[in-house]
């Protein structure tokens, strides 16, 4: 197999993910449509309730806190939990790809869910740091599909370390600068609307 750093490019190993790239986009779209409809609303209502209490505490921080404090305080919250997922989806592969398309259902469910809560507001308000990262949640799920199918092919063609590697190597390069950009997003949409709603 060739390396990663060598011959076979970021842009060429995601071509190769095509196929699990379209197939968790489908999950996902399946599932927000699913909470959307809302099958799930007692799984998601907890969820909601977090958000707002959120929302509240966010408020009550603003007047105690510069915004500065805040800012790097939600980023890091924000960001941590974001890799941690998606580290999960790569990791737990190889248990048949189980995790990575429950965590595609859960966060296209999210999606849906709150959508029919609270309207088209929601997707305006995902939208910005949505488009970085929902593409990193997406690409971690496909890798951990890849690495699943990987653990049932035949010992003389199965390469689940080089699999690996290539894996956490896109998670370093791409994945994770992607959940940056959306969790700096992210953080100052959370920080600054409390202010512009006073």
């Amino acid at each position: 197999m060739r390396e990663m750093r060598g011959e076979f490019t970021l842009r060429e190993y995601l071509y190769s993910l095509r196929f699990y790239i379209l197939f968790v986009s489908a999950f996902f779209v399946c599932s927000a449509i699913i909470g959307y409809l809302g099958f799930l609303n007692e799984l998601f209502s907890a969820a909601l309730e977090y958000i707002e209490q959120l929302s509240e505490n966010v408020k009550d921080f603003s007047d105690s806190y510069p915004l500065w404090v805040l800012f790097l305080l939600f980023f890091f919250v924000i960001f941590l939990n974001n890799a941690f997922t998606c580290f999960i989806d790569i990791l737990s592969g190889p248990l048949a790809g189980i995790v990575p398309l429950f965590s595609a259902f859960v966060n296209g469910g999210l999606v849906g869910w709150f959508v029919q809560q609270e309207g088209g507001i929601v997707l305006v308000a995902i939208i910005p740091h949505g488009i970085f990262e929902i593409p990193a949640f997406l690409i971690s799920a496909a890798i951990g599909l890849r690495l699943g199918r990987e653990v049932f092919r035949s010992r003389g063609e199965r390469d689940l370390g080089g699999e690996m590697k290539m894996g956490l190597w896109v998670f370093l390069t791409l994945i994770l600068p992607l959940l940056v950009i959306a969790a700096i997003i992210e953080s100052a949409l959370i920080t600054l609307l409390p202010l512009v709603a006073k």
